[in-house]
């Protein structure tokens, strides 16, 4: 038995997106079937396209919501019928989770690196598979298992500010946002938005941040210090860099606050944004500052445990989805939606509906 589904295919050495019809074949052992409500596009999905492998099709996306339709014999924590968010970091480390094969009717084939879930129909393996209550709107809740999990997850697992501490969120597009989000409902203050748009910034008020910086008009690392200086001292106690851009990182890093010897320790930068060229920081700054930088893969997330925070969050109206989500499209306007993001005409996050 198959099922029929639609993927989106950058076929081998082309540079366009396709939509192809492909027969799914049954989950094996430890895979799961999952009919598609929404699914996000990432920045990422830009990358991994320009790094794409010539001679091979790459299948992408690694964020969804959808309902489970069918599992392997060895799957134990869904069923059919459960409502389930697919995410591209495992849920435990008790089995390294296998890549998927999708066949294509000209007999050619993809394999995942870990998921794809721009698709009417996805197989994952169970690891990135995460059951969740029923009836939340799969639209929205679409963008957990990236955008939210690595943004907000940043703030409540790498930074875990104490309320009353400062936060400079550094990028608001979908992952600063969510980050900014987090900030607020752990009670940091003051929360400060730094960008170079004032449309991402308005919207970054609207998640619950209370100071907007744009970096485009004034110096931010001053800025920052004016607004958390406290004490003869100034600067955040923490940055969240999610802009990906390595000339930044040295920008969040003056900006936090520096220890005072034998009283305390400095801030800490969180590196969230992906950088994927060498950048440099002044030694002595971290040293004589005490500051400390940390890099942040995923969030630091484990899905199942902190994927039901989100959702709370979301459910009792501390986490504004339906804001973040800014951009919709159909599963054939996907290349529309990719080019839109590369342009940087999204503002919060761009989601494909089925």
């Amino acid at each position: 038995m198959t099922t029929s589904a639609r993927v989106v295919v950058l076929p081998a050495g082309a540079s366009k997106l396709t939509v192809v019809q492909v027969d799914l074949p049954d989950p094996g052992p430890y895979e799961v079937l999952v009919e598609q409500f929404a699914t996000g596009i990432c920045h990422s999905q830009l990358d991994q396209m320009a790094a794409a492998d010539p001679a091979k099709p790459l299948v992408l996306g690694h964020e969804s919501s959808g309902v489970v339709r069918m599992v392997g014999e060895r799957v134990e924590h869904v069923s059919p019928g459960d409502e389930v968010l697919i995410t591209w970091v495992a849920r435990t480390r008790e089995r390294a989770p296998q890549p998927v094969r999708i066949p294509f009717r000209d007999g050619t084939e993809a394999v995942t690196r870990n998921v794809y879930t721009w698709a009417t129909h996805a197989v994952a393996d169970e690891q990135y598979v995460v059951k969740i209550a029923k009836g939340l709107p799969g639209d929205l809740i679409s963008i957990v298992g990236c955008a939210i999990m690595t943004g907000a997850g940043a703030v409540i697992n790498s930074a875990s500010p104490a309320a009353g501490t400062s936060t400079a969120v550094w990028g608001v597009g979908g992952i600063g946002l969510s980050a900014v989000a987090a900030a607020r409902n752990v009670g940091a203050t003051p929360v400060i938005a730094v960008d170079i748009s004032d449309v991402k910034l308005e919207l970054a008020s609207r998640m619950g941040a209370d100071k907007l910086v744009n970096a485009a008009e004034i110096d931010p690392v001053a800025e920052i210090r004016r607004l958390t200086a406290r004490d003869g001292v100034e600067g955040a106690d923490y940055s969240i860099d999610c802009t990906g851009l390595a000339g930044n990182l040295a920008k969040s890093v003056a900006a936090t606050r520096p220890g005072v010897l034998g009283v305390g320790v400095g801030g800490s930068t969180i590196l969230v944004g992906a950088i994927r060229s060498p950048f440099e920081l002044p030694g002595m700054e971290l040293i004589n500052g005490q500051k400390s930088l940390i890099g942040c893969f995923g969030g630091a997330c484990h899905p199942e445990r902190d994927f039901p925070i989100f959702l709370d969050w979301f459910s009792q109206g501390r986490l504004d989805l339906g804001a973040l989500v800014t951009d919709r499209y159909p599963l054939d306007e996907i290349t529309q939606g990719v080019e839109d993001l590369r342009s940087g005409r999204i503002t919060g996050r761009a989601i494909v509906e089925f």
